[in-house]
């Protein structure tokens, strides 16, 4: 069965740092993705850009050709970005029904998207809030949202690595072997220039967590993305991450 993963980004960058593999994996195997970009993260991701000397809506330009370079790579199906101001990234309501219009619309077999603490980052705490209160709406019978049919079945939230896990409470509880795909991370990781740095101690990590996998059972495994799930899910035999 083809499935469908929803990824909720608050910036550009977190795309590719935090769930490039499991993306680029799930589209391999046949399944469809599709992602949000809440933001251009001009308040604050695109530091090395407006540092430059670059102004804000040039800076957006990048990071929406940069990032949509990363999508083919990935073999996402489709990429919207919103444009919602970052640092703060807030939601109002009618924030909050177009998500929940799109979870009907799209009827998500899984969400990746951010944890619910990162003290380097105030964003990425608070999205994972607003996913789950857009679900609840999109669930709700009694929700009204224009050009929708109410109901979405209770989808497994699955939560990405912040930067500074061990600082964040972050408890992985899923590994997701992505050592088939390892050169397409490293290949849409390398679309932002300025951070090879950063692509490095990501690759790094992937081999921590390919260890982790190990340990749980996942033999011969070299490189890993790791994700806290929200709720508890009952895995079907068809489940694809």
């Amino acid at each position: 069965m083809r499935q469908k993963m929803l990824v909720i980004s608050a910036h550009p960058g977190d795309l590719l740092w935090r769930c490039s593999g499991s993306v680029a994996k799930h589209t391999k195997n046949g399944g469809e993705v599709q992602v949000i970009i809440l933001t251009y993260g001009t308040g604050g991701e695109a530091n090395d850009l407006m540092t430059t000397g670059m102004d804000i809506e040039t800076a957006k330009k990048v990071r929406k050709r940069d990032t949509t370079k990363v999508a083919e790579i990935l073999g996402v199906n489709q990429i919207d970005f919103w444009d919602l101001q970052d640092y703060p990234l807030e939601m109002d309501r009618d924030s909050l029904k177009k998500l929940a219009a799109y979870y009907r619309n799209y009827q998500p077999d899984f969400i990746l998207t951010h944890h619910n603490k990162d003290i380097l980052n105030p964003d990425h705490g608070s999205v994972l809030n607003y996913v789950i209160l857009a679900a609840e709406l999109a669930g709700g019978y009694g929700i009204e949202i224009e050009g929708t049919t109410p109901g979405l079945k209770r989808t497994p939230i699955f939560c990405f690595e912040p930067h500074a896990s061990e600082f964040n409470n972050f408890q992985p509880n899923v590994f997701v072997d992505i050592s088939e795909v390892i050169d397409l991370k490293k290949q849409a990781m390398s679309c932002f220039e300025g951070k090879a740095k950063l692509a490095e101690s990501y690759e790094k990590r992937a081999e921590i967590r390919a260890s982790n996998a190990s340990s749980f059972g996942r033999r011969g495994c070299q490189y890993a993305e790791a994700y806290q799930a929200v709720y508890p899910f009952a895995m079907s035999g068809d489940f694809v991450f």
